[in-house]
């Protein structure tokens, strides 16, 4: 299947270049950019897959079927250049710390403009998403793009045990990476750095026995709840948490070097 790769924000014209698909981007919000400055967003087709893990954790069972539609997915982590525009706009506030585990500079420096924001919030990192256009990822949205629909997978690049070429975890960097530094670690779908390098919020409240119980079509959580689910493990993290099916939950107001988020967006194009 080809990888579709698009600009993101609201969708308004379509440019093909080669085998590429790529969409140029409208919007109140939009800045007047040549296509190849834009940010890419990856389409992930709709489809069925297993969710969770028999062996993982206990909140990762029993494995499920899910339906699922198809949406856009940005194929990066959320960067400190595309949050530092949401914050010139009056819209966003600046990370609660403007450095990072080892760097005293980090938000606001040149040299880390493609590096993932970090020291955000749930609140922030939803408050973003909406800037853009978009949301946060369901978990189920999440682990079909991390996992693909053709068999289950334990990371997103396979079953092979993590490498310091496919993710950024511990024992890697010791801070946060460049984002798209691991293509080896790429999902199924084309979505860089989803295991490793910073957890990833989703929009889903926490249930540790929710998928007991989940809808198969479209599950988007609890209705109710006080934690938040991240996925994807981080810089610090050790292979475990790395895997696709890995729940972290955490209190929505959480701020940490280690956490960071991407955005999805819908599938339809004027």
């Amino acid at each position: 299947m080809r990888t579709l790769i698009v600009p993101l924000l609201a969708l308004s014209s379509v440019t093909t270049l080669g085998a590429v698909t790529l969409l140029s981007l409208g919007g109140a919000k939009a800045a007047a950019t040549s296509i190849v400055e834009l940010p890419a967003v990856v389409a992930i087709p709709a489809g069925t897959f297993q969710m969770g893990s028999d062996t993982g954790a206990a909140d990762e069972k029993p494995v499920h079927r899910v339906r699922g539609g198809a949406f856009l997915m940005d194929r990066f982590e959320v960067t400190n250049s595309r949050y530092a525009e949401c914050v010139a706009a009056g819209v966003c506030v600046p990370p609660s710390l403007a450095g990072s585990k080892t760097r005293p500079k980090y938000f606001g420096e040149a040299t880390y403009a493609a590096y993932p924001v970090i020291f955000v919030s749930w609140i922030e990192a939803d408050t973003f998403c909406r800037f853009a256009g978009g949301r946060l990822p369901t978990e189920a949205e999440w682990e079909r793009a991390a996992r693909g629909t053709d068999k289950p997978r334990v990371f997103p690049w396979g079953d092979e045990a993590p490498t310091c070429d496919k993710a950024n975890f511990s024992g890697c960097v010791g801070d946060t990476d460049e984002v798209g530094k691991h293509p080896a670690g790429a999902s199924p779908y084309g979505v860089q750095d989803m295991a490793g390098n910073v957890w990833e919020w989703t929009a889903d409240w926490y249930g540790a026995d929710y998928y007991g119980g989940s809808e198969s079509v479209d599950p988007r959580g609890p209705q109710t709840g006080t934690l938040k689910v991240m996925r994807g493990g981080c810089w610090v993290s050790g292979a475990s948490s790395l895997r696709s099916t890995c729940r972290k939950p955490e209190v929505p107001s959480l701020w940490a070097p280690n956490v960071g988020f991407r955005c999805v967006y819908p599938l339809s194009a004027k």
